[in-house]
């Protein structure tokens, strides 16, 4: 069935509304996440199964025909691992937020316009049953946003973590409309490049870009615990994916020891 687009405020709430247009009761989710996304799911009353990931960020747990997956595109970099589950499984969830430019596969999908540019919500959700809910509509002042303190923006992402389903603001629409997406996707991948020539020997993921990998960090892994704190001297912003993983989980280790360094 021929999937609509459908553009909403966060990417979490794409996640949301695919549960309600489904009726999912029960979802699969890999322990190495984004805690926002878990409490999307439960906000929908929606029951959580975790599954582990190996070190190629490939699901560790065979699932059932019916089962229902969250699957995210860890970094932009796992089209290929997407393109094979949504092959293997009828309800794969194909979480893009940090791939906008990956094509839809799956049962449904969904991308985020906000973390690969400059504005306050948006995300496209790409599926083909949809609610007849009449959601609001977020609207705001861009340029009073592009004027914010940090310690606005760090209020406003504390907004959003309440905000319920919205479609997209007109501001944001319009304001996507001038960006040239191939030219912004162009930068990231020459800065991509760019750190892997520097970095690539060191680099335990050895991360291999194809056709639709368009990458949102440079995932750099390894287990040289100054090298965080080096990139911080040079300049970069350098956070840790996501909450504390026991050490026994194999994920633990990207949690521990993977530098995401921002294009």
């Amino acid at each position: 069935m021929e999937k609509k687009l459908i553009k909403l405020n966060l990417a979490r709430n794409c996640l949301r509304y695919i549960i309600r247009a489904y009726d999912i009761k029960e979802i699969f989710v890999p322990y190495y996440i984004c805690p926002t996304v878990l409490t999307a799911i439960r906000k929908e009353n929606c029951r959580i199964k975790f599954y582990h990931i190996d070190k190629t960020f490939y699901p560790q747990t065979d699932f059932s025909a019916d089962d229902y997956i969250l699957y995210p595109n860890y970094f932009g970099i796992c089209a290929k691992q997407v393109i094979e589950l949504s092959g293997k499984y009828k309800n794969l969830i194909a979480d893009n937020a940090h791939n906008f430019y990956m094509p839809n596969f799956g049962l449904s999908s969904f991308c985020s316009i906000r973390k690969f540019f400059n504005v306050k919500d948006g995300a496209f959700l790409y599926i083909s049953k949809t609610l007849g809910s009449d959601f609001e509509t977020d609207d705001y002042d861009y340029e009073k946003f592009l004027r914010l303190t940090y310690e606005e923006m760090a209020a406003n992402e504390t907004r959003l973590n309440n905000e319920g389903i919205k479609f997209i603001s007109p501001v944001t629409e319009k304001y996507f409309l001038e960006i040239d997406t191939e030219k912004e996707k162009q930068n990231r991948l020459d800065r991509f490049y760019k750190l892997h020539e520097r970095f690539k020997e060191k680099n335990e993921l050895k991360p291999e870009l194809g056709e639709y990998d368009v990458p949102f960090v440079y995932p750099y892994l390894t287990h040289d615990e100054t090298e965080a704190e080096k990139l911080e001297q040079e300049g970069y912003t350098i956070l840790r994916y996501w909450n504390f993983l026991p050490e026994n989980y194999p994920e633990y280790e990207f949690y521990k020891y993977l530098i995401p360094i921002p294009l």
